[in-house]
């Protein structure tokens, strides 16, 4: 198991350093564009040097469930044109939140929003190989525009359509705060895991222990057999104190 935490490009260079003086030895670095994997790249010799493996968030933007072909097809394409720097990199896994759409279409015809995802991550399967593809968990606060993967049962759907060992799901738990449901059903497919606190209605990002989550639920998470990463997805402000409860608890599990 890798325990690690999220970068942005530009914020490379000091996570790297506070990895090294944490003793953590994964990133997740959130993408945008291309030109972003150059700071990556720049900061390369780096990450070899202290043996940190890598993750990529994708872009938020992204909508696996979208209606219209053309547009499934450039984000086909963006992603394609980001794996260029896969073998490079030797990126572990994409990351992504599956999308979004119009409240009342998706509130009338959800299955019809997820069938598109199930074509969208097939076709992106057939054209990655040796890369994983994690599924996140999100919240929506029901407003014109809603997000999709906000419960159980769009993961379940997925997970039963497409099988693939490379395609898993990423638990986020500060979203399951906001919007909860019964994610840890999904336990066989679970290979990375992001961590955070906050109050059960904003994704503040905060360490554990500063918010409702409550801690005994670690102990489960972290018992899970597909687990391969975790993520300290919160202010660095919160690592040390956070990274101390997750060491105490990975202890009392082998003890």
């Amino acid at each position: 198991m890798r325990i690690g935490i999220p970068s942005m490009p530009v914020e490379l260079c000091e996570k790297i350093y506070i990895c090294k003086e944490m003793n953590f030895n994964h990133i997740e670095i959130g993408i945008d564009s291309k030109e972003d994997f150059n700071l990556v790249y720049e900061n390369l010799h780096k990450i070899k040097e202290q043996n940190i493996s890598i993750g990529i968030h994708l872009p938020l933007e992204i909508n696996t469930c979208e209606n219209i072909q053309d547009i499934q097809n450039s984000w086909i394409s963006f992603i394609m044109d980001l794996h260029e720097w896969k073998k490079v990199l030797d990126v572990k896994y994409y990351n992504m939140h599956l999308g979004y759409g119009f409240k009342n279409k998706v509130l009338n015809n959800k299955k019809k929003y997820l069938n598109n995802s199930i074509i969208f991550f097939k076709r992106l399967l057939n054209l990655i190989d040796n890369t994983d593809i994690y599924i996140e968990n999100v919240y929506s606060k029901l407003g014109e525009i809603i997000s999709i993967g906000n419960c159980y049962e769009d993961f379940k759907y997925l997970f039963e359509n497409i099988n693939d060992d490379r395609f898993r799901f990423c638990y986020d738990t500060g979203h399951d705060l906001i919007n909860p449901s019964d994610y840890l059903l999904l336990s066989n497919y679970t290979k990375l895991i992001h961590v955070s606190d906050n109050n059960g209605k904003e994704d503040l990002h905060l360490g554990l222990g500063k918010g409702i989550f409550p801690l005994e639920k670690l102990s489960k998470l972290f018992s899970l057999e597909s687990l391969e990463y975790i993520i300290l997805e919160m202010d660095k402000k919160y690592f040390e104190s956070t990274k101390k409860i997750i060491n105490k608890t990975l202890l009392k599990k082998k003890n």
